[in-house]
């Protein structure tokens, strides 16, 4: 190979892997002032930077600070064009269309602007998976290029070091094949500044107890005209979370009892309207009104339809977390994906496909009942003539 393997002991400073002493010492370090130029920030996102800013068409200093997610997008932007500019000279032709396919990826991963969430160590930190699944922008590039299982081994033995002191078996090989050189990844992975942030949701019982598989009680209200069949809860019709739940029984019970099919959702709250919350925010899902977000000044769990596997499915496909959907029918809701909340930890943030912990025996898969529900509701809302 043309790159040598002596390119995986790059001469970066790298940080030593989380401890509790470490970690007490960044707390007791208390606060340092924020960068107030964009290649300060750029050099918190990876201090790699700190050899190569300033210099040439590198010169960012006139350049305002600006939001993470667009800071990581910069900081892409900026590595991308350097791997565009760099001498391939020593590279093969195997390398080389690697090479290209990789730097094609980092720019879809960069405009995608889904970045990890670090939640574990106060200030800045390499996060290679975090807990919803988002990989670090080398584990996209390793998973992607059809090494998903490499990706997860690093993540289960260095999630949060850098790359100059993982030795997981099999990052050699790959990176000699990527025509990536190791340097340009140790400069390609961003340090993610620390949001311990969290919500929690709460929904009237009647919808609660439908998203955690049973539907008794709504029916129940509806037919002592307690609740009734055009209500909605958060932008909502009734029809919208049966669909989402897979309750076809209750489903036929509402068009029965005169739902609309043709019933779209309106949005319960807005982005402004989050952005209330603050760092902890509560959720109130409420009959016939906008969804409620107030601030809390402690963590909060996520509410009890994130107790269940099943719950977790359901809520995050209704997506309340994020104001719900706008413009949606049935049909919609019963095939939606679902959208996890960024913020909190649930106790079951992977599920489907993500679910780690998970019995491989699909017959033991706790969201088989509610997706086989959700299938059997999108066909007969489709012969019904909804599209």
């Amino acid at each position: 190979m043309a790159l040598a393997a002596a390119m995986l002991q790059p001469t970066f400073a790298h940080s030593a892997p989380v401890s509790a002493k470490s970690e007490s010492a960044t707390i007791q370090s208390g606060q340092v002032d924020p960068p107030t130029k964009l290649h300060e920030q750029l050099c918190e996102v990876n201090p790699n930077w700190a050899a190569i800013l300033g210099s040439g068409a590198f010169d960012l200093a006139s350049e305002d600070v600006v939001g993470e997610v667009k800071l990581l997008q910069k900081h892409f932007e900026l590595v991308v064009e350097r791997l565009g500019n760099a001498k391939v000279d020593d590279l093969n032709a195997s390398q080389v269309k690697q090479r290209l396919a990789n730097i094609q990826r980092l720019r879809e991963y960069a405009a995608g602007g889904v970045f990890p969430q670090n939640i574990f160590v106060p200030g800045r930190r390499p996060v290679f998976i975090d807990p919803w699944g988002t990989h670090c922008a080398v584990g996209h590039l390793i998973a992607t290029s059809g090494h998903p299982g490499l990706a997860r081994r690093i993540n289960q033995e260095h999630q949060l070091d850098e790359l100059g002191v993982i030795t997981t078996d099999g990052l050699k090989e790959w990176q000699l094949a990527s025509g990536l050189r190791i340097e340009e990844l140790a400069l390609i992975q961003p340090h993610y500044q620390f949001r311990f942030s969290s919500q929690t949701i709460q929904y009237p019982s009647e919808i609660e107890s439908l998203i955690l598989g049973d539907s008794s009680a709504l029916l129940e209200a509806l037919e002592k005209g307690e609740v009734q069949v055009e209500s909605r809860c958060g932008g909502k019709t009734l029809l919208h979370f049966a669909a989402a739940a897979g309750d076809l029984k209750l489903v036929k019970r509402l068009v029965e009892m005169g739902a609309d099919l043709q019933a779209v959702s309106t949005l319960g709250c807005d982005e402004d309207e989050i952005a209330q919350g603050g760092k902890h925010s509560r959720f109130e899902v409420r009959w016939d009104g906008s969804t409620r977000v107030t601030s809390a000044n402690h963590y909060l769990s996520k509410g009890r339809v994130y107790e269940s596997v099943r719950g977790s499915f359901v809520a995050d496909v209704l997506q309340d977390f994020y104001g719900g959907m706008d413009g949606k029918n049935a049909l919609e809701y019963a095939t939606a994906d679902p959208r996890p909340s960024k913020h909190g930890v649930s106790k079951h943030a992977y599920y489907g496909k993500r679910l780690p912990f998970g019995n491989s025996d699909k017959e033991s898969n706790p969201l088989d009942e509610v997706k086989n529900g959700r299938a059997e509701v999108a066909k007969w809302l489709r012969e019904q003539g909804l599209n």
